[in-house]
């Protein structure tokens, strides 16, 4: 690894966090790399404390293994895993656009100011970026359904993450991602539960990866 800047401790095991995950999820942490807390702790200038939390937390995400006498490294996540989480994700959110539209609750603006975000990293391809904007875009919708064990349930589901694992192993035009969010607005706003229910459905699981580990076009 390459020597970094000492980091501000305020939020030190969040920082160290992201700038691994960032590095996991654009390959320069390959699957089987073993993530050591001495060499990770002298690059970032800290002791070994907010590095062995952040580890945790990469482990509580699914992006991280820690083996017994052999310590934390990276994951390797498959197709088939993305696949059934896809499945269900497909499931969850579709109920929890229902639920929403039926209560009728005011999410246009919120929901388009994601949607406005996620263009603006699509601009300068940053796929971490997206990944967090279309993530609170589908959590948005979710925890507006009033449904808490709904939302246990999807969180359990690390969207974010593994979205970004998607996103970057398929090649998807980011542009064109963000798009396919409108239509769900649309279907929100007009109170339409049924429509809602139906493309929150098919925009989940048109992004399924497919069967093997190429990227598709």
């Amino acid at each position: 690894m390459q020597s970094a800047n000492p980091l501000p401790r305020a939020s030190l095991s969040q920082q160290i966090r992201d700038q691994l995950l960032n590095r996991i999820m654009q390959g320069e942490l390959k699957p089987g790399v073993r993530l050591i807390e001495l060499k990770i702790a002298a690059e970032f200038s800290t002791s070994q404390a907010p590095v062995r939390e952040a580890l945790r937390e990469l482990e509580t995400m699914g992006v991280i293994e820690t083996l017994p006498n052999k310590g934390a490294r990276v994951r390797t996540i498959s197709n088939e895993e993305l696949q059934q989480l896809y499945d269900v994700r497909a499931q969850l959110e579709s109920y929890g656009t229902r639920l929403t539209t039926d209560k009728g609750v005011a999410l246009k603006s919120r929901l388009k100011d994601a949607v406005k975000a996620m263009k603006r990293a699509a601009r300068v391809e940053d796929s971490t970026e997206f990944a967090h904007y279309n993530s609170l875009f589908h959590r948005i919708i979710i925890e507006s359904s009033g449904n808490s064990i709904l939302l246990d349930l999807w969180e359990n589901l690390n969207v974010q993450t593994r979205t970004m694992t998607n996103v970057t192993r398929s090649r998807r035009n980011l542009m064109e991602l963000a798009d396919s969010h409108l239509p769900i607005i649309d279907a929100i706003a007009a109170g339409d539960s049924d429509l809602a229910h139906r493309l929150a459905m098919e925009h989940v699981l048109s992004n399924r990866p497919g069967d093997d580990n190429n990227p598709r076009d």
